[in-house]
């Protein structure tokens, strides 16, 4: 898990680009997490609970290719009530669905009035399919967080996807490397000689001496 904070050179700054999305995108699979959709009343993407707690997760996927670098993450939101929050922004990726590894954690410290825009700067390098996650405390299932704009700023192309590629492939034939190393013996044992072995080696070596 990382929490990239690298600066990025001021000339690549300039190519900097903005995703413009919304938390219309926002899904969960949690089951005690409500999401309202915009209505004529409420024009941003609702979230409630039916059960209070921490650790209520939802989710967004980024639309951005291979060789993206992410730099920011703005989140326009209200709470009804101080108590329940937006306490933690995570960068995700994703190729096989049986796993998933954190690029970046932000915990949100800092406090905020009910009407803000979280700011989040980050270095993150897009190598596979991306999310974003926001982790939201609730206090009381009254209580409701109400997301509007999300932003994503990003440089586009900062690497090339042939040098991703050559990376992840030197990084998997280093995983092989390792896993032959702990599963095969050594050289030394596999090649280390038999009792007969040294029998013949040194009656050869009395015979040469006698010629």
């Amino acid at each position: 898990m990382g929490n990239k904070k690298s600066r990025t050179p001021k000339k690549r700054l300039l190519k900097q680009k903005s995703l413009m999305l919304h938390g219309l995108g926002l899904v969960t699979g949690d089951p005690t997490i409500k999401i309202n959709y915009p209505f004529l009343f409420h024009p941003g993407v609702q979230i409630s609970v039916t059960e209070p707690g921490e650790a209520k997760w939802v989710y967004l996927m980024l639309p951005l290719s291979m060789g993206d670098l992410i730099t920011e993450v703005k989140i326009a939101s209200f709470r009804s009530d101080m108590g329940s929050l937006i306490s933690l922004i995570r960068l995700v990726e994703q190729r096989m669905p049986i796993s998933a590894t954190v690029l970046f954690d932000d915990k949100l410290d800092r406090e905020n009035t009910s009407a803000s825009v979280i700011s989040t700067p980050c270095h993150v390098l897009v190598t596979k399919s991306i999310f974003l996650k926001l982790c939201m405390n609730f206090t009381s299932t009254e209580d409701i967080i109400e997301i509007g704009s999300i932003e994503v700023k990003y440089i586009p192309e900062y690497e090339s996807i042939e040098y991703i590629e050559k990376k992840e492939l030197k990084e998997e034939k280093q995983k092989m490397l390792a896993f032959e190393l702990e599963d095969t013996p050594s050289e030394a044992l596999r090649h280390k000689p038999s009792l007969s072995d040294i029998f013949f080696f040194n009656k050869l070596k009395k015979d040469k001496q006698v010629f």
